[in-house]
């Protein structure tokens, strides 16, 4: 899974200027960032403008992670490889976060399906964590559906 992390800056420069793509790179940043226990707690909302909003369980758990935010906005940005985020705003939004315990690979379209099958899917089966899986799939099929035209 080391050599797919480091993969993830060199797709977000070949994206370009595609905000979802940076947006699903930075929620895969953030469960890696985080660990599993802060994830299962606090949840990415959207990505705007490098300020990315999470939602949180409850407000212990926002005072907690507001204290933490500068350590993870460096954690996050040194994973990505570039400044990706620059503030973190908390909203306690229990429904948001419980709501993400509950996605398990809902599944979604491919229109390249070759290329993600040939290419993508041995690396993607890496990947452990079904979330980060499909997150990773997800960021790489907008990435081709947006060079394809």
């Amino acid at each position: 899974m080391e050599s797919l992390l480091k993969l993830l800056p060199m797709m977000l420069r070949l994206a370009g200027d595609n905000e979802e793509v940076r947006e699903q790179a930075v929620f895969a940043a953030w469960r890696i960032t985080t660990g599993e226990q802060l994830a299962s707690a606090c949840r990415p909302f959207r990505l705007y403008r490098r300020q990315l909003v999470i939602a949180t369980l409850d407000a212990t758990w926002k005072r907690q992670m507001e204290a933490m935010s500068g350590e993870i906005i460096f954690r996050l940005n040194s994973l990505l490889g570039s400044p990706m985020v620059t503030f973190i705003e908390f909203r306690i939004d229990r429904a948001h976060v419980l709501a993400g315990r509950g996605e398990r690979s809902a599944g979604f379209d491919f229109h390249h399906t070759g290329e993600i099958e040939s290419e993508l899917q041995p690396a993607a089966d890496r990947i452990k964590d079904e979330d980060l899986r499909e997150i990773f799939l997800r960021a790489a099929a907008k990435y081709l559906e947006r060079s394809e035209g």
